[in-house]
């Protein structure tokens, strides 16, 4: 089964000389809004250098870990996060609006 929530989704293909590569720098990230409450979770020693593991505690799912780590700025999981700190947590829906918002901006982009 794929994952639509798969981050490879949200990377435009660029040229690389002759090779195509992701482009990681995001550049759909503007389409992200936090339109409702959000709740703080405590990283436990479990999550540490785990961030798949803490989506998967969070939301059910290990595909969101990367929005996880883009809302709080994580860059490096295994040195930047901390047993005992507080990570925001986006509503579920918001990522779900993400994601409609994306895949409307792609079928526009190919018209």
């Amino acid at each position: 089964m794929i994952d639509k929530y798969n981050r490879t989704r949200y990377m435009p293909v660029v040229s690389a000389g002759d090779n195509l590569e992701r482009d990681m720098i995001l550049s759909n990230w503007d389409l992200f809004n936090i339109k409702r409450p959000v709740r703080f979770e405590n990283i436990k020693r479990q999550d540490i250098q785990r961030p798949d593991l803490f989506s998967l505690r969070v939301y059910g799912t290990m595909s969101f870990w990367w929005i996880l780590s883009k809302v709080n700025q994580i860059d490096d999981w295994w040195n930047d996060v901390g047993v005992g700190q507080d990570i925001v947590v986006p509503h579920r829906q918001d990522i779900v609006d993400f994601n409609l918002k994306l895949r409307a901006r792609q079928r526009k982009s190919e018209l």
